[in-house]
């Protein structure tokens, strides 16, 4: 970026969290899960979002910590954590999505090759990786997935966990046991699947008492297909992963066949419920959509490809005047067409532009029993390199969430 953002006189505020108890999504890798993660934190606030990005033998104690903090800490739990590095039940409510084996494991050979050269070759691999390469695969990190990762993801047995040694059972060795277990936990944890991810977004609304559309603000490429597998190719993926294809399958007609999730009601850390006189920075403001994740030591939030960025207002006995600040992607960008709606109302609002950011003044909200929301529309979307030639980010950007502001009427 070629314009930086002012600093703001703020500090970080925010309300307490409402009782409730702590959420765990359980990742299985290459399952969307990045988009995902981005649409919970959106819904809850980064700064009550923990991602466990390496797992390591300290991962239960950190977990069993953060559940026994309980109010006004962490809501959501997620990363790569396995049944058997963290048992089931320690969450009240953890879940997962599933993703069609063959096609997730294609999709984890495209990222492993754009992975940097040496963490590729870290892992034994080249600059392209044939389907025999990652089946060959004895690191690891890979040896596992490749073969039947999904059921060594949930069955919580020592036996076949998701650890990817080598001395593990051979695909055609998994004991029933083990089948059965990870059935069980799936059966109960899973919600949905990738291939039909709007009723995925659905399921979960309705089992955490989200009481506004989810919607998914980014786009993974990994999804992209490919035509550079054979028949020969997905036969040998088949081959060595013919627990986890068998299991998604019985699972996924069981989801078609169980209907919708029964709702919960609202759960009010979903929805933003800003006190007069305090100041908010985007990862304490949950009740987002189409917003990017903040980046770690960038508390700013990007509204997402969509231009159109959502966020949802906690019933209110008052009113309420919002001072919503924005940072552009340029000096020039015309930050006096951003358009606020409430509740798909045109919002009037005043502009006054500051040093690095602008703020808008949002009319006065009255009192509501319901949830509102206020989005927020950016005019247009500038390609980075356009701004800063020579940058690797291919991303359109137009504003950013800096601030939002709560004075009474």
């Amino acid at each position: 970026m070629t314009r930086a953002a002012a600093p703001l006189a703020s500090g970080v505020t925010s309300d307490a969290c409402v009782p409730g108890a702590t959420v765990f999504f359980r990742h299985l890798p290459k399952t969307a899960g990045t988009s995902l993660i981005t649409t919970l934190a959106n819904v809850y606030g980064e700064g009550r979002c923990q991602r466990f990005e390496a797992v390591d033998g300290t991962v239960a104690g950190r977990v069993q910590e953060i559940v026994d903090a309980g109010d006004g800490g962490i809501v959501l739990l997620s990363g790569h954590v396995s049944l058997e590095t963290v048992a089931r039940g320690i969450c009240a409510d953890e879940f997962t999505v599933l993703r069609e084996p063959i096609a997730r494991l294609l999709s984890m050979r495209r990222f492993f090759e754009r992975l940097p050269a040496a963490e590729r070759e870290s892992l034994g691999f080249g600059e392209r990786i044939s389907v025999r390469d990652l089946l060959a695969s004895r690191h690891p990190q890979v040896h596992g997935q490749v073969r039947n990762g999904m059921a060594r993801f949930f069955c919580g047995a020592d036996a076949f966990a998701c650890t990817g040694d080598p001395d593990h059972p051979a695909p055609a060795e998994c004991p029933a046991p083990v089948i059965a277990a990870a059935e069980t936990a799936l059966g109960d944890m899973a919600v949905g699947t990738v291939e039909d991810m709007p009723a995925t977004l659905r399921a979960i609304g309705r089992r955490l008492g989200i009481p506004f559309p989810l919607e998914s603000p980014m786009e993974n490429t990994t999804l992209r297909s490919s035509e550079r597998e054979s028949v020969d190719d997905i036969r040998q993926l088949v081959e060595a992963n013919a627990v986890d294809v068998a299991l998604y399958h019985a699972l996924a007609e069981r989801l078609g066949r169980a209907g919708a999730i029964p709702e919960r009601g609202p759960d009010p850390r979903t929805l933003f419920d800003p006190l007069p006189g305090q100041r908010y920075l985007p990862p304490w403001i949950p009740g987002r959509q189409g917003f990017e994740i903040c980046r770690v030591g960038q508390p700013v939030s990007w509204i997402g490809p969509t231009g159109r960025g959502r966020i949802h207002l906690a019933p209110a006995s008052q009113a309420r005047t919002l001072c919503v600040v924005l940072f552009a992607v340029s000096p020039r960008y015309p930050a006096d067409r951003v358009v606020f709606l409430l509740d798909g109302r045109p919002w009037p609002r005043s502009l006054v532009r500051g040093p690095g950011h602008e703020v808008y003044r949002l009319q006065p909200i009255p009192p509501h029993a319901g949830v509102l929301e206020l989005a927020i529309e950016q005019p247009a979307a500038v390609p980075v390199a356009v701004i800063d030639p020579g940058t690797a980010d291919e991303r359109n950007l137009g504003v950013a969430l800096l601030e939002i502001g709560c004075d009474a009427a």
